[in-house]
């Protein structure tokens, strides 16, 4: 088991519409999971820091949100709405 993690803040102003975006790439990327896998995306009570985790079987499963075109969308815009860019961790279960 695999967990990928995911933290950044976005402009104030920019907020509104990465909530947006999410909104757009997570119910594509929640039908393209294999089974044993999820995918989950949490807000600040400030509503511009984001965690998103990926629970996934297989290492190379991060690739199924590579094709998903709204995931695309998203990280476009998310790079330049960042205050603080994301910060990717990776973890493998013990």
């Amino acid at each position: 088991m695999f967990v990928s993690k995911a933290e950044y803040r976005v402009n104030a102003n920019f907020a509104q519409r990465n909530l947006e975006n999410i909104k757009a790439f997570l119910p594509l990327a929640l039908e393209h999971l294999r089974p044993g896998s999820s995918y989950s995306v949490s807000v600040s009570k400030d509503g511009r820091s984001f965690l998103h985790l990926f629970i996934h079987e297989a290492e190379q499963d991060v690739e199924i949100l590579g094709e998903i075109p709204a995931f695309h969308q998203f990280l476009r815009e998310v790079m330049e709405g960042c205050e603080i860019p994301p910060s990717m961790t990776s973890f493998a279960q013990i």
